[in-house]
C-alpha cells in the first residue's frame, strides 16, 4: 500500500468506471478524488503488488474526525475473485486499527453484493445490528449492511491459540 498520487487518478477513475462495479461502487469525479488526496481526514491508498504494480485502491474516511471509528469508504480491485482482497483486507484492518489508532474499522456494503460480504466476513468483519440502512443506487433506496472490525475483538481473536 502506498498513498495515491495525482498521477494515479487515471487508473483509479478507470477502475471505478468498470461496468461490473457500477452496481456496487460510487464513482467520484477527478476533483473529488484530488480533494481527498489533500484532506487529512482521508487516506487514499493505491494497493500494489511487490513490484509496485497497481492492483486496486482503497479510500478510508474519518481518520481525524470520527472519534476512533474509521470507515472503509471504498475499495476497488483490478481482478475481483483473484484473491487480492483476501491479501489486502487484513493489511487495511491493521493499518486502520494499529497505524491510525482506530477502535473500530467499518464499512457499508450493498446487501446484494454477496461476494464482498463473504470477503469481509473472511477478513473478520462482523455485521452490526441496528435499524434498516439504505443508500441510493440508480435513484432507488437499496438495503446496505454495516460491517465492522473492532480493536478489542481483533486483539481477542489474535490471542486465541491455533489448533
Amino acid at each position: 500500500m502506498r498513498p495515491t498520487a495525482p498521477g494515479d487518478l487515471d487508473y483509479v477513475l478507470a477502475l471505478e468506471a468498470r461496468p461490473d462495479y457500477g452496481a456496487f461502487i460510487y464513482r467520484w469525479p477527478r476533483a473529488e478524488h484530488l480533494a481527498a488526496l489533500d484532506d487529512p481526514d482521508y487516506r487514499h491508498l493505491l494497493l500494489c503488488d511487490a513490484e509496485g504494480v497497481a492492483l486496486g485502491f482503497a479510500l478510508l474516511a474519518g481518520v481525524t474526525t470520527s472519534a476512533g471509528s474509521v470507515e472503509l469508504k471504498r475499495i476497488a480491485l483490478d481482478r475481483p475473485g483473484a484473491g487480492i482482497g483476501r491479501a489486502v483486507l487484513p493489511l487495511l484492518i491493521d493499518f486502520a486499527l494499529e497505524d491510525l489508532g482506530a477502535r473500530r474499522f467499518w464499512l457499508d456494503v450493498f446487501a446484494d453484493n454477496q461476494r464482498a460480504r463473504r470477503a469481509y466476513r473472511r477478513a473478520g468483519f462482523i455485521e452490526e445490528s441496528g435499524g434498516p440502512n439504505t443508500m441510493l443506487r440508480d435513484g432507488q433506496e437499496v438495503p446496505v449492511i454495516v460491517m465492522a472490525v473492532r480493536r478489542d475483538a481483533q486483539s481477542a481473536a489474535q490471542q486465541v491459540p491455533a489448533r
